[in-house]
This record gives structure tokens, C-alpha cells and sequence, in this order.
């Protein structure tokens, strides 16, 4: 299967609307960073979040049919594209499976309320069917299992002030995909052991009380101690060559379109 980055930057992309910075100048394409979003395909194809270039990463990436939707959390930069799911319902004529934790689930149906799971006269609706991650009685998240696609949602929390929780994914047990997120659920820690691959979202080389510092998430990684790591969620702040710069062997900075055989 393959694992393609479809975004790699922080909430307000990069470049920066108006920012005339060295990194929103740059002529390297790694620092040219859409909204973070993932592609994984194999016998299924599989996006997770639908930020607000959504529609932009789907062209690019000449995509024509999604079977599923992971969403890590509802804030805008993950959600944004979700209405830019209508023509992959309205090819398939059936409602396409969104996975949500519960808090994602009632700001989508007070945001989108025009949403429907069956079609009806109206023929210009996304057709999408939000359905939970389910827990065990421990309080784990419960696998999803797609054909020969095996993935464990993980435990995270965002915000800590305000109770903002984000679900993490390891793909297959060889890859995880941890995205916005501050801490991780102790129990779920065990699950990062022995990884193939660990990609963390990190903003800033700052201190941040929703996200990991680039310094935390380096620790971060080095503490599982997977095969490689990559670090995305990226803002302006340092161009690419600068963070490959930075970061020590084995761990790398993410940028669009890479891709990730597993």
C-alpha cells in the first residue's frame, strides 16, 4: 500500500497569505505546504481529514473514488473540504463511511445540516454517513479493518485547556499517523513500539500549548524509536532544507506529495 502526504503545513498553509517571508517566497516546492491531509491506497483508498485544499490535493492527485473518510478532529484547517466530498457520492450513488469521535460528529451535523445519508430529489447533497470510532469496555478504540488494511485509532488530546481530544492512527502496526495533538493516552503509548514509520505534526520550533514543539516531536519519535520518522504540520518558520538541517538522522521533515510504500 502506499501513504502519500497530501498536505504538510499548519492551519494557514504555506505560503502565508501575504507573507513575504523567505519560506512563503521560496522556490522549492517542500515549502509550498497545503492543509495536513493523508492518501493511503491499496485494494481500498483512504483519506484522512478534508482540510480547505481538499478539493486542490484530490485534482492533483487525479483521485475519482475515496471508499472512506478518518477524521482526527473537527477544527477547520481538518474539516474545511468535507462539502468537496459531494462528487465522490454523487459517482458512487451511495453515502460515502465518515469515521469520527463523538465531539467531531455533533459540529458536523450542526455545520452541514444538509447532509444526507440516502439520496433524495435533491440530487446536489453530499452523501455521507458519519459513523464513531467505537471503544472497548477499557476505553480503547476498537480497529477498523479494511480488506487487507488493519487501523488502530489512537487516544490524543489537543487541547488540553478546553478538553479538545484528536484520534491518532497506526496503520497496519507499521506506520502512525499522529497529527494535531499535545499529549497521547498512556494505555495507547504501548502501540507506537516497534513502528516502521512515526509521522507527528509540529508547527514551531516554540513551545505551543496545543501542539508539539519541532523539538518535542523529535524527542517524541526518538522515544519509540521507529525506522524513520517525519514531521509535518509544518508553518513558515524554516524552509525545508533548514529543518533537514536540524533534525537528527532518521527523522525528516514531511512535504507534499511524499510517498511511503508499507
Amino acid at each position: 500500500m502506499k501513504f502519500t502526504v497530501l498536505g504538510s503545513g499548519t492551519s494557514t498553509g504555506v505560503p502565508l497569505v501575504g507573507c513575504k517571508c523567505r519560506v512563503c517566497t521560496s522556490a522549492d516546492p517542500r515549502d509550498k505546504r497545503k492543509r495536513a491531509s493523508m492518501l493511503i491506497e491499496g485494494d481500498v483508498t483512504i483519506v484522512v481529514d478534508t482540510g480547505p485544499d481538499f478539493r486542490q490535493q484530490m485534482l492533483i492527485n487525479e483521485i475519482s473514488s475515496i471508499d472512506s473518510v478518518l477524521y482526527t478532529h473537527y477544527h477547520y484547517d481538518h474539516s474545511g473540504g468535507l462539502d468537496d466530498l459531494r462528487p465522490f457520492s454523487f459517482f458512487s450513488g451511495s453515502a460515502i463511511t465518515c469515521h469520527v469521535d463523538a465531539d467531531t460528529k455533533m459540529v458536523f451535523h450542526d455545520k452541514y445540516p444538509y447532509v444526507k445519508e440516502k439520496p433524495n430529489r435533491d440530487k446536489n447533497i453530499p452523501l455521507l454517513r458519519f459513523e464513531e470510532y467505537q471503544k472497548d469496555p477499557g476505553g480503547r478504540y476498537r480497529p477498523l479493518q479494511f480488506n487487507k488494511l488493519s487501523i488502530q485509532p489512537l487516544r490524543l488530546v489537543h487541547e488540553p485547556e478546553r478538553n479538545v481530544i484528536s484520534v491518532g492512527f497506526v496503520f497496519n502496526k507499521k506506520i502512525a499517523y499522529l497529527t494535531d495533538f499535545k499529549s497521547i493516552h498512556k494505555d495507547d503509548e504501548e502501540l507506537l513500539n516497534g513502528l516502521d514509520v512515526i509521522y507527528t505534526g509540529a508547527p514551531l520550533m516554540r513551545e505551543h500549548t496545543k501542539h508539539l514543539s519541532i523539538p518535542e516531536a523529535v524527542q517524541f519519535i526518538e522515544k519509540y524509536g521507529p525506522e524513520r520518522g517525519f514531521i509535518g504540520h509544518l508553518s513558515h518558520g524554516k524552509t525545508h532544507i533548514e529543518l533537514l538541517d536540524y533534525m537528527p538522522g532518521g527523522i525528516e521533515p514531511a512535504y507534499d506529495q511524499l510517498t511511503i510504500e508499507f
